[in-house]
């Protein structure tokens, strides 16, 4: 009987451990991971090309700000929105300096709150422009703008995502397009968060079908880009690149995919490789020239930044993943 008691234990004793075992291996992953800050294990190569955007278009000088908030890579172009003009810029993809084949389209003045840009290929071609966060009433959402192929405005929806005064500076800073299951989606990143907000238009408005969030932790999320399932997001403050995959078959990061780059850093002087300053850290738009080339814009340089900072604010660059 003794022996008997004693089997029957060590059996219980097993079937826990295995079944401990079990539960933590199936865990979601991001619980195990969402607090991982973002460690670079290689530097983007380049840049390849790079100017000032104000260099970009004929008539404007260095007394022209325009910052760069979202670059989609189209065709030939570039198309880039700033948070502080509702005009959008394309630009030739070889970057000309002081061509008239580069110019800005759409109308509007004042500050746009413009933050994110998406292009959506699937019949009819069309752009969505996000506005990070707009009240509404009594709380904050963003709001997603839609255009047509030539960049004319058609109209605006509210995103039903909601923020509050504290947070509103820390909404939608980025949008991708993605076309699922013969539906189309905008993928929304958060830039406090970076939850990323799966997003799709119902009637008069932008709907949340489900978030899900990075395998890695940045100080703030920029912009988001894809390539087929190849998925990028910058961090601004951390001057970063992710790069993994975006699921083919649920709205989630495949696990065991990613790899986080440095942006290359130089001298006090602006001069690349130069030094172990970080140059780029007002990277605000990604996009993806193919799946080995990215192109990347930035805003305006703060006051309290380093002057080494501004030799790359508001400007558009190229960079090679590999």
């Amino acid at each position: 009987m003794y022996r008997l008691q004693k089997t029957l234990l060590l059996l219980c004793l097993v079937l826990l451990e295995c079944s401990c075992h079990k539960r933590l291996s199936s865990s979601p992953a991001i619980s195990s991971v969402d607090t991982m800050k973002a460690v670079a294990t290689k530097t983007l190569i380049g840049p390849l090309n790079e100017s000032r955007i104000y260099k970009l278009l004929s008539g404007y000088n260095s007394n022209d700000n325009f910052e760069a908030s979202g670059i989609v890579a189209q065709g030939s172009y570039f198309y880039i929105v700033f948070d502080n003009r509702y005009t959008i810029g394309k630009i030739l993809n070889t970057l000309p300096q002081n061509n008239n084949a580069n110019s800005l389209l759409s109308t509007g003045s004042g500050t746009s709150n413009f933050e994110g840009i998406a292009y959506d290929n699937y019949g009819t071609p069309n752009w969505y422009v996000v506005e990070e966060c707009v009240k509404n009433g009594s709380v904050w959402n963003p709001r997603i703008r839609e255009y047509d192929d030539l960049m004319n405005y058609q109209s605006n929806q509210w995103a039903d995502y909601t923020f509050n005064s504290t947070t509103n500076n820390k909404a939608f800073e980025g949008i991708a397009y993605v076309r699922r299951n013969n539906q189309d989606y905008l993928l929304s990143i958060v830039e406090g968060t970076g939850a990323i907000a799966v997003m799709q238009q119902n009637g008069s408005s932008w709907n949340k079908v489900t978030e899900f969030f990075l395998p890695v932790t940045f100080s703030d999320y920029a912009d988001i880009a894809l390539f087929g399932n190849t998925m990028a997001v910058v961090s601004q403050e951390d001057a970063q690149l992710w790069v993994g995959e975006l699921s083919p078959t649920s709205w989630s990061t495949t696990a065991g995919k990613g790899v986080v780059y440095d942006f290359p850093k130089g001298s006090n002087t602006g001069v690349v490789g130069a030094g172990n300053n970080i140059l780029y850290g007002n990277v605000e738009g990604v996009s993806f020239m193919d799946d080995s080339t990215i192109v990347t814009c930035t805003d305006k340089a703060s006051s309290n930044q380093p002057t080494y900072q501004t030799y790359k604010d508001q400007s558009v660059q190229i960079f090679r993943l590999r």
